[in-house]
């Protein structure tokens, strides 16, 4: 996930900075019947520990504990958020919206640059762009409390509206 000047991570384990993530829940409300699902939970568990609903009403997958996300089915959520494996991306994008229930809100890491590629251009045109894109201020620290080198955002799917804030890219979410 994290761009850090070539040193890369093996299996592009780069756990969400607890931070990025209490910005971003700082503006979800979740619904008391909401089921959760984070489809790469990681050893830190940083976002899913911080879902407050019941243990029954939350799901995860985390290949390192013997559940792969690509390749387990699971039932309609109402919320889904994650930091994905930045080279699946696409997958887990494309198969967490095919399992969003139809009111439901989804919430993805990324880096900004994500958006611009070419060869995503089909896949933009086939789902659509996220209703809310919020860059993250300041860059989020991933490996040894270093900061990126590049920006990042929430893509952020919000048909159930439970995420406060506008509409496009022109919201800036505080993790200082």
């Amino acid at each position: 996930m994290s761009s850090t000047n070539g040193k890369k991570i093996a299996r592009d384990n780069y756990p969400t900075p607890i931070k990025t993530v209490e910005a971003l829940l700082g503006k979800l409300t979740l619904r008391p019947n909401d089921k959760f699902l984070e489809p790469c939970r990681g050893e830190t568990r940083n976002i899913y520990d911080r879902i407050d609903l019941p243990e029954s009403q939350k799901s995860w997958a985390e290949l390192d504990e013997g559940v792969d996300y690509l390749a387990t089915s699971f039932e309609k959520q109402d919320v889904i958020i994650t930091n994905p494996p930045f080279s699946l991306t696409v997958e887990f994008i494309t198969k967490s919206l095919s399992e969003l229930a139809d009111y439901g809100t989804m919430a993805y890491l990324q880096r900004v640059n994500f958006l611009g590629s070419k060869c995503r251009i089909p896949f933009w045109q086939e789902i659509g762009f996220p209703e809310k894109t919020p860059v993250i201020v300041p860059r989020p620290r991933f490996v040894n409390g270093g900061s990126d080198s590049c920006e990042y955002m929430w893509l952020i799917w919000d048909k159930g509206n439970r995420f406060d804030m506008p509409l496009g890219l022109s919201h800036l979410i505080s993790a200082a």
